[in-house]
């Protein structure tokens, strides 16, 4: 009996992974003839660092210092080869099916990982984003894998993808605290310091190209790095509050502009950094959200509050995961309202919308998930056709 629910269980994902890849390579085919939903100009700068990683054994720091460099090397790689585009709409199914099995393990309610991993598989700004050859794509599919095989208890697995995933991008942080954490409540603070430690050397490995020129150099590409996020992020009140605007609302507002220059010297031993700007404003200006990303997301952080409130009050141990990762991928919200820093916090977030929807909702899960689902995809049809508009621009 066992085995026999054990394989209905296996036979029920693969269906869904290759479900989730058979729309993937049917829109891919759609997508490589249209140019409806936004384009991101930033994979022009990673193509050509990463095929200079790959094909000239350039040092990252001495191309694109601005974020570290394992992403690049796979995009330098694939476009090489000529793969990119389909390995990254294969990563784009592959993470939600990683959702499925990561909410599944916690879950253990097939209609509720289903339901979150169908709401990230038709979020248009998460698919968007994987359309083009960027960070964010590498470093949640590796984030999600580590935090699967967490739950697996392939710990040293999972803590050697934490690491590459970390040296995609860093805005994959919140997700690979998860694994930690999950690590940890397993195996204790020993195998959390062994996870901490291979994921470390993981991380450092991406960076041998730099060590060739001196160990220095891998210290001041950080430094470098860590310059470039203090201007170019901000961690500022307004671009953390614009941020969860658009979070909440689906709208942003800017005005900003100018540019800011950080650079490091090193003269006779001694480190300089140097900071130069020049800010001017450019007006005020809003955008509205309309088909990019989902009508879902006006759940998400009030899903969020109810879980935490869950959480608390029941003191449930899949909840309070739950909240952790949630709370935690809010992050990536507070460096503002660019549309791929939210593709690292929509899995999490997902997940707990699901599992609040699936508290409040009990036995009425399933009509009501249907139903929203079905919007969901309505509205990811009509944005990928044109008949609804991604966004609208408002000048003052």
């Amino acid at each position: 009996m066992f085995k026999a629910v054990c394989l209905k269980i296996r036979t029920n994902s693969f269906f869904i992974f290759f479900t989730f890849l058979l729309f993937t390579l049917l829109m891919l085919s759609f997508y490589t003839r249209t140019s409806i939903l936004q384009s991101y100009f930033d994979e022009g700068v990673y193509i050509s660092c990463g095929s200079a990683y790959v094909s000239n054994s350039t040092p990252p720091v001495l191309c694109n210092f601005e974020h570290p460099p394992f992403a690049k090397y796979v995009i330098g790689f694939s476009h090489l080869f000529g793969f990119s585009r389909v390995l990254f709409m294969f990563f784009y199914a592959l993470s939600c099916y990683l959702l499925f099995l990561v909410l599944y393990r916690l879950s253990q309610d097939f209609g509720v990982s289903l339901f979150a991993s169908l709401l990230l598989f038709f979020d248009t700004l998460f698919f968007n984003t994987f359309r083009f050859l960027l960070l964010d794509p590498v470093a949640v599919v590796l984030s999600l894998a580590s935090l699967c095989l967490a739950f697996s208890a392939w710990f040293s697995a999972s803590a050697a993808l934490a690491g590459l995933s970390f040296a995609s991008k860093f805005s994959s942080a919140p997700t690979i605290l998860a694994s930690l954490y999950t690590v940890f409540k397993r195996r204790g603070f020993g195998g959390a310091l062994k996870f901490f430690a291979i994921a470390f050397l993981a991380y450092l490995a991406t960076y041998a190209a730099d060590f060739r020129l001196g160990f220095s150099t891998v210290f001041e590409h950080h430094v470098k790095m860590f310059g470039y996020m203090g201007w170019r992020h901000g961690f500022s009140p307004a671009l953390a509050s614009i941020g969860f605007l658009k979070l909440l609302t689906r709208v942003e507002v800017w005005r900003f502009g100018g540019n800011i220059y950080v650079y490091v010297t090193n003269s006779s031993g001694v480190w300089t950094i140097h900071n130069t700007t020049t800010v001017s404003g450019s007006g005020l200006y809003i955008v509205v959200g309309v088909g990019l990303g989902s009508p879902a997301w006006y759940l998400l952080f009030p899903a969020l509050l109810y879980a935490t409130y869950i959480a608390l009050v029941e003191r449930d141990d899949v909840m309070r995961f739950v909240c952790l990762w949630g709370w935690l991928s809010l992050l990536n919200v507070v460096a503002g309202p660019i549309d791929w820093y939210y593709v690292n916090a929509l899995p999490a977030l997902y997940v707990s919308t699901s599992m609040a929807l699936l508290k409040i909702l009990k036995n009425r899960f399933k009509q009501v998930s249907s139903i929203l689902i079905s919007i969901q995809i309505t509205l990811f049809i009509a944005t990928a056709v044109g008949i609804m508009p991604y966004r609208v621009e408002l000048y003052r």
